[in-house]
């Protein structure tokens, strides 16, 4: 029933969402809406990792290939989609915590879900407000960048962003993005329910006395 509730209220919840949270932040992923205080404070500080030197020179071309890619909006995207990729977790809490809004009335389904769209503007509000985003894409981007890439090819990757068919790249890629979360979702979520199915069939058959 639970489960079935969590699917309910949160369709727009995508499969491809909780993936790209994961996958592309997860040190984020710690910072649930759903813990608890205590949870929180038994949370390790992150250890403070001394940067690579990098060259004024390359410095300058990943600062300019990070803004021809506008990278400061895509990871504000990124932001957007941990903070969605939370609400089941937020929900599965309240549930928890709040047994009386387990139910299929529709006026305690209103309920829970003002509760959530509250919590869960609050929490987007926060990590706005707490977390730097270019900070975050300075101390992430340019040792990985300063890693992976030499100057030269740093300026070739700013050459192809810089033609036309670089900058249709750069626009259409959002599209492209969420047109593969949309198929990826069309493709996965039904096989990925009919397993879940499968597995609860089997332990509520392993659960019934035997005769």
């Amino acid at each position: 029933m639970r489960n079935y509730k969590l699917n309910r209220i949160f369709t727009n919840v995508t499969l491809s969402s909780l993936l790209t949270a994961t996958l592309i932040l997860p040190s984020f992923n710690n910072q649930a809406i759903a813990q608890t205080p205590q949870e929180i404070s038994n949370i390790a500080k992150p250890t403070k990792l001394s940067s690579p030197v990098i060259s004024q020179e390359k410095r300058a071309l990943i600062k300019e290939l990070l803004e021809i890619t506008e990278s400061s909006k895509n990871a504000q995207q990124i932001m957007d989609a941990m903070v969605r990729a939370e609400l089941p977790k937020l929900v599965s809490t309240i549930l928890k915590n709040a047994p009386a809004l387990d139910s299929d009335s529709p006026e305690v389904q209103k309920k829970l879900s003002d509760i959530v769209s509250r919590m869960a503007g609050k929490y987007r509000d926060r990590v706005i407000k707490k977390i730097d985003v270019n900070q975050l894409i300075d101390e992430v981007s340019y040792p990985i960048y300063d890693k992976y890439f030499t100057t030269s090819e740093l300026r070739d990757i700013i050459g192809f962003y810089n033609s036309a068919t670089g900058k249709k790249a750069i626009a259409v890629l959002p599209q492209v993005i969420g047109d593969s979360m949309k198929r990826t979702n069309e493709i996965l979520l039904p096989k990925m329910s009919s397993i879940m199915a499968e597995i609860i069939a089997e332990e509520l058959l392993n659960a019934l006395p035997r005769k």
